[in-house]
């Protein structure tokens, strides 16, 4: 990439960073990302904010800023010499003073970890976005370790999402409680991506889900069967929360080699368009064994990926119960035993919460399923408390002991921090 064709699109590129509109802050304390000289790696799923995010932080930096966006058509030319011009163009700007580097969906750019290092040496700070789990593999970290922060970003909250609707989640009338619920089965149907909820377009969802699977996953990692592979992320995202075999997977799919199904549910991962839990057992090797359970890491692509997911309420309210857990970085599990019960939540070497999620409890069967299997858990695992989450209803109950909350997940979704 020429040095003056660079020079154009970085200017360019300031003068687009700079304009602020209406961002939403986040659920994310950025105080202690600011302190020290600690490279920060923002990292998640395109379109869930990250460049949103950088303006936020952009916003309580003193000293000068360079934002430079590698998510452009332009920069298809760029290679490893533009970096040194990079730096010749923020020192022809700003000469002596004290730049902070603001860098966007730095994945695809060659050499950059080394790059950002020796930025690091000069003691210059540096914030980066990317959309691939890659940004944490083992081979930057060599480069990085100790020398980074990171911030896993995903879609927007629920509380989130009223703060961009302009509702107060802290109601106190009836007509205030209705429009937050109201509110929530928005949020329920169309997901967290800041751009669908404003421009109320759950058609983007689509595009997202295109866009992720030709960039991320086709392109990066050239694959040549992509019917194999479409049908099988029909298949995973149709059969959301349910336990996987890879035999069943082999046949739906057509994909005849075991080791490279593996190797595509690992790419949707890396993008953070999906994740998996296994069943919890304290024996690491059993754990590795046991079938595993398929989520996706947004409830629009629900509604605009999967085959006829719209009927199944209470899978996709399960998925959004375990998007919200893993924004809080919890290590989830499911539990089989007896019974079956959805979550189960390990802290250090203990499991210390159990959640059975159901959209209503209203069938007496469906009630007795969901108690047996929690409580099947709770005795397991020597709890006391178990939790049902569900749409609308809210119970308190006792049995032998044990106490079991039923709440609705729109309230649980307002407490949870």
């Amino acid at each position: 990439m020429e040095k003056d064709k660079l020079r154009e699109v970085i200017n360019d590129q300031q003068e687009l960073f700079r304009k602020m509109d209406n961002l939403i802050d986040r659920e994310i304390s950025i105080d202690e990302f600011l302190k020290g000289n600690e490279i920060v790696i923002i990292t998640g799923i395109r379109r869930c904010g990250k460049s949103s995010l950088l303006k936020i932080i952009s916003k309580n930096i003193k000293q000068k800023l360079f934002y430079l966006s590698f998510d452009d058509i332009k920069f298809s030319d760029f290679n490893i010499e533009n970096f040194s011009h990079i730096e010749e163009i923020v020192a022809e700007k700003y000469g002596k003073e004290e730049v902070v580097y603001f860098l966007d969906e730095i994945q695809d750019a060659k050499s950059w970890e080394r790059w950002v290092n020796n930025l690091y040496a000069k003691k210059i700070k540096v914030f980066v976005t990317g959309s691939n789990s890659n940004l944490l593999s083992s081979e930057i970290s060599t480069f990085l370790t100790g020398r980074n922060k990171i911030i896993k970003l995903l879609p927007f909250s629920f509380r989130e999402f009223l703060k961009l609707k302009k509702i107060n989640p802290e109601y106190k009338t009836t007509s205030e409680r209705v429009e937050v619920f109201k509110a929530f089965n928005e949020y329920f149907k169309t997901g967290g991506f800041p751009l669908i909820i404003k421009n109320d377009d759950l058609s983007l969802s689509k595009q997202y889900f295109e866009d992720i699977i030709n960039k991320d996953i086709i392109k990066r990692y050239n694959i040549r069967k992509v019917k194999e592979l479409n049908d099988l992320i029909l298949y995973l995202f149709s059969n959301v929360s349910r336990t996987y075999s890879y035999a069943t997977l082999k046949q739906v799919s057509s994909i005849k080699s075991l080791s490279m199904i593996k190797k595509y549910i690992e790419y949707l991962k890396n993008v953070f368009i999906a994740s998996t839990i296994t069943k919890f057992d304290y024996s690491i090797k059993k754990q590795k064994v046991s079938s595993s359970k398929f989520y996706v890491m947004d409830n629009s692509f629900l509604r605009t990926v999967a085959f006829n997911f719209t009927e199944n309420e209470g899978k996709r309210l399960e998925n959004l119960v375990f998007i919200e857990l893993v924004k809080h970085g919890l290590d989830v599990y499911y539990h089989l035993e007896k019974r079956e019960c959805d979550f189960v939540i390990k802290r250090g070497l203990k499991i210390t919460q159990a959640i059975q999620v159901s959209t209503n409890l209203n069938n007496p069967a469906t009630k007795n399923r969901e108690i047996e299997g929690l409580l099947d858990s709770m005795q397991k695992y020597g709890l006391s408390e178990g939790l049902i989450l569900t749409l609308d209803q809210e119970e308190e109950i006792k049995i032998d002991g044990k106490k079991i909350k039923i709440i609705p997940v729109w309230k649980w979704l307002l407490k949870s921090k």
